[in-house]
């Protein structure tokens, strides 16, 4: 993923990255490339009740924006808003909104899966960023996964999922729209890998051969 990551991104493009266990693994294996007018992008907010997620989330971005010699920028909000309203008032804040505004105007997105068990669990399940009736509700839910914290169905469907309204991720319509890379290791996130397919929700899939193997064997028909 690194290495192909340097064959897309070059100068004035803005790079989404959805901070998260598989991107900070990609961020550790980058090879500098010098670029000129380029911005890295904080897709969602890392802030939680036990942290502000700053550290975590900042590591990975400033990983990226060093390596292109880019421009970084932070998205200093909690994961998860405990309050709906809380959330809208934020986003009528103007450096909220420049955010906001850099995000959708993204070039390339860079993200992973999430999936509550995987063999390395996704940050969001393993940091305390989400509450025992969040689980409850998303095991209602019949949720499979989720792209930089904003969860979709089996059917690859998003809309009227309560907790997204609370998430600060973006609406997965960006991954609908925009160039982006999925990257995807690990057997447990294949029941997400084949929800996000369904849901059309990434344009580019980096995926390792027995991910991809179990892929074809659960899902795809001869």
């Amino acid at each position: 993923t690194a290495n192909y990551l340097n064959t897309v991104f070059t100068s004035n493009m803005i790079l989404g990255i959805a901070w998260g266990t598989t991107n900070s693994a990609v961020a550790r294996h980058m090879l500098p490339k010098a670029t000129h007018n380029s911005q890295i992008v904080q897709l969602n907010g890392a802030g939680n009740t036990q942290t502000t997620g700053i550290e975590y989330a900042s590591e990975i971005i400033m990983r990226f924006a060093q390596n292109y010699g880019a421009q970084a920028h932070l998205f200093p909000v909690p994961t998860f808003f405990d309050k709906v309203a809380t959330k809208r008032a934020m986003w009528e804040e103007g450096s909220i909104k420049r955010i906001l505004d850099l995000q959708s105007k993204t070039d390339l997105l860079l993200y992973s899966i999430g999936a509550v068990d995987a063999g390395i669990p996704s940050h969001v399940y393993s940091g305390g960023y989400l509450k025992k009736s969040d689980y409850q509700e998303l095991n209602s839910g019949n949720i499979a996964g989720d792209i930089a914290t904003v969860f979709f169905r089996e059917d690859g469907s998003f809309e009227g999922i309560p907790l997204n309204e609370r998430s600060s991720g973006p609406n997965l319509r960006l991954f609908q729209t925009r160039p982006g890379i999925c990257v995807i290791s690990g057997l447990a996130k294949v029941r997400g890998l084949h929800a996000a397919l369904r849901g059309r929700l990434l344009t580019e899939l980096i995926v390792d051969e027995p991910t991809a193997r179990r892929l074809v064997e659960n899902y795809i028909k001869p």
